[in-house]
């Protein structure tokens, strides 16, 4: 990995037009009239049965459907089998929360034709071991990690809000107003999966620096490349010094995991808020109108 390259994807060819726009990423557990995980053949039928609203298969291993896509949405597994997250297409406010609820229904629908229901919750209690593998990049976590320690991960829901930044200088700012009002975030909305991923990081074979999961508080684009060029690089289920790894720059961003991390999605700097627990829908639209108050993408 190269840091230089990494500073260039947080600040090269972004637009300059701001929108303020909105995407998210919404997983949810299912489970049976009992209460108990959908088996994966049940996730399989309830995959197959949302075509019926016009989506499409976008990736499979072998028989298993591992994607659906319509237009910018997208269907797939989180880490469970148990475990669908759906990711919207970014969209104003305004719209956002009518666009996810009308998704999420079409899903539930599919779900309950197959005997599962969506569960509120954002932890499943369940030491079934749920972990399902759709890519090689799963595959390589649960080489490097040991499924007891990904099967902790595979019990949570959550949901993940990315917000777009005006460019670097307010993305910096936005990421240390976010670190700084954390407690106030955590008050609103508690996020039992804290402990799940401190577990996470310790008990894995890996040997993860505890800080790749947390909180930073960069002081500038360049400052917040130097902390993540603290942290390993996965490559093929081992663990390589960030200088000598070689892997995609975003594969690399999403397997450190701060609450609040950059991410780039076209010529956009987006910030992702990722410390929000999995509910009933009411609360996802009261996360976006608290979203307001901590002024993001203002």
């Amino acid at each position: 990995m190269n840091k230089q390259s990494i500073i260039n994807h947080f600040t090269k060819g972004l637009s300059r037009d701001f929108r303020g726009w909105v995407g998210t990423e919404v997983e949810t557990h299912f489970v049976d009239s009992d209460g108990h995980p959908i088996t994966l053949e049940c996730s399989q039928r309830i995959f197959r049965g949302i075509k019926k609203y016009k989506w499409q298969i976008s990736a499979q291993k072998k028989d298993l459907i591992t994607e659906l896509k319509r237009d910018e949405e997208k269907i797939l597994y989180d880490l469970g089998r148990q475990c669908i997250e759906f990711a919207s297409r970014p969209a104003p406010t305004d719209l956002l929360y009518k666009e996810i609820l009308s998704s999420l229904h079409e899903l539930y629908d599919s779900a309950e034709r197959c005997g599962a229901y969506p569960l509120f919750e954002p932890i499943i209690k369940t030491d079934d071991d749920l972990l399902v593998i759709p890519d090689e990049r799963d595959a390589s976590w649960v080489k490097l990690d040991g499924r007891k320690a990904l099967n902790l991960c595979a019990r949570t829901a959550s949901v993940q809000f990315t917000v777009e930044t005006k460019g670097p200088r307010h993305a910096i700012k936005m990421l240390n107003h976010l670190a700084n009002n954390r407690a106030r975030m955590l008050e609103y909305n508690p996020y039992p999966q804290e402990e799940i991923w401190k577990k996470y990081i310790k008990t894995s074979k890996a040997g993860y620096r505890e800080d790749r999961y947390g909180v930073v508080r960069p002081s500038s684009i360049k400052d917040y490349v130097e902390m993540l060029s603290a942290h390993k690089v996965v490559v093929n289920g081992v663990l390589i010094p960030f200088k000598e790894g070689v892997q995609d720059i975003d594969i690399f961003l999403r397997s450190v995991w701060w609450n609040f991390r950059l991410r780039r999605y076209s010529n956009r700097l987006c910030i992702e808020i990722r410390t929000l627990a999995r509910r009933c829908d009411v609360t996802i639209h009261e996360n976006l109108s608290e979203l307001a108050t901590f002024e993001v993408g203002q």
